[in-house]
């Protein structure tokens, strides 16, 4: 059986389906009856078996060498994680076997502007092989993690809530000054500044602003600064300890994202303990947001639980199918690169899953991952491919 479709109005299942793959992309899709296996093909069997979209991680540190933070200063925006992105760190071999394909790594959440992240593939031999989107999101912090406890400017909420505008009028003035001039309503070139260039493509919609945030206030700031007040994609990621309160708000815009995990149930309510274990997932889905993707924040959590975090959230009520495409195309939408990745479609990466279970049933094992049509994992013991030929066939 194959799950398929990245449109919120054609997800389905397919049962005795086929998938036929060339050149790492995905050529056809649907019924064995209806899909004529070319002759030279290499098949795989998945008889009896779900084939599923490869998992997205919108929110992770992993694929990455050293240190996340650089923490001399509270805004870095000439900063770029990937040029950590190490192929052999440990932690990858174990989230593919978990059935992880692309993961969005990026600096950590000691500063308010800690640089810039990249979205990764989960296989290749150096680090720009593995890229699928060099620049994926400004990573932005604006809670609990980078209060500068040392004393300076950042100490306190109203000082991280200034510097972080006082950095964006700055990117977008400097924005807005090359839009004049490259359109021609300007004829003299404005000064050229590299660190300000990155934030120019999230002021120009080409990427996402992720917030490291918690409780309903940190969201709610996410939001009213990053996208009522410049008009950037916002993903409010965390969001513990009562941030479902103003999931109302995030459902009213539709450039609003909300990314949730490591935690998932929050006991709080409008700030106090109230003894109440409410799935974070549920609320916010109570509440009308479609935009929800799951996160664990790995390595905080293995990368490999991602599934798990879903099923968790299926578990405390989320509905199972919105929990699985809260773990691959709802991810890949936030990000920008749902054309790439997320669910299986014609044109799309041959990035797939197979196992016995769907990704919700985390007592079954993945016997079988490829990414970009290659095989990036097979469960030992298990073989479920027949003949090697230039085609491939599920």
């Amino acid at each position: 059986m194959a799950a398929t479709g990245g449109d919120r109005a054609s997800v389905q299942v397919i049962n005795h389906g086929v998938i036929l793959i060339r050149d790492g992309k995905i050529e056809a899709i649907g019924r064995a009856r209806d899909i004529d296996v070319p002759e030279g093909y290499r098949t795989i069997d998945a008889s009896e078996r779900w084939v599923m979209p490869g998992i997205v991680e919108a929110h992770s540190h992993i694929g990455t060498e050293g240190g996340w933070n650089d923490m001399v200063v509270p805004l870095n925006p000439e900063l770029w994680i990937g040029h950590g992105v190490d192929p052999e760190d440990f932690n990858i071999e174990q989230a593919v076997a978990g059935g992880v394909t692309t993961v969005h790594t990026m600096p950590g959440s000691g500063t308010n502007l800690a640089g810039f992240t990249v979205v990764i593939k989960l296989h290749g031999s150096s680090g720009e092989q593995m890229i699928l989107k060099r620049i994926g999101a400004m990573k932005i912090s604006n809670a609990f993690n980078p209060e500068r406890r040392g004393g300076d400017l950042g100490l306190t909420r109203m000082g991280m809530s200034w510097m972080l505008r006082y950095i964006l009028r700055k990117a977008k003035t400097y924005t807005e000054a090359w839009q004049a001039y490259e359109q021609g309503r300007v004829t003299k070139r404005p000064p050229y500044r590299p660190e300000w260039e990155r934030m120019r493509m999230a002021f120009e919609g080409h990427i996402p602003t992720l917030v490291h945030t918690c409780r309903a206030w940190g969201v709610m700031q996410a939001i009213r600064v990053f996208h009522d007040e410049n008009h950037l994609a916002v993903i409010p990621s965390h969001t513990p300890w009562g941030g479902h309160l103003v999931g109302d708000e995030a459902a009213k815009r539709d450039a609003v994202h909300i990314n949730i995990g490591p935690r998932l149930v929050s006991m709080l309510r409008a700030g106090e303990f109230d003894a109440h274990a409410r799935g974070m997932g549920i609320e916010y889905r109570k509440r009308g947001v479609e935009n929800l993707s799951i996160n664990t924040d790995a390595p905080v959590l293995p990368q490999e639980e991602l599934s798990y975090q879903a099923a968790m959230c299926a578990r405390f009520g989320l509905d199972d199918m919105f929990a699985m495409k809260a773990i691959t195309i709802n991810s890949a939408r936030a990000l920008g690169i749902d054309d790439r990745v997320g669910s299986l479609e014609v044109g799309k990466d041959a990035d797939i899953v197979v196992k016995k279970g769907s990704l919700l049933d985390v007592t079954t094992p993945v016997d079988l991952v490829l990414i970009d049509g290659k095989v990036a994992y097979q469960r030992s013991g298990v073989n479920l491919i027949a003949e090697q030929e230039p085609g491939e066939a599920l």
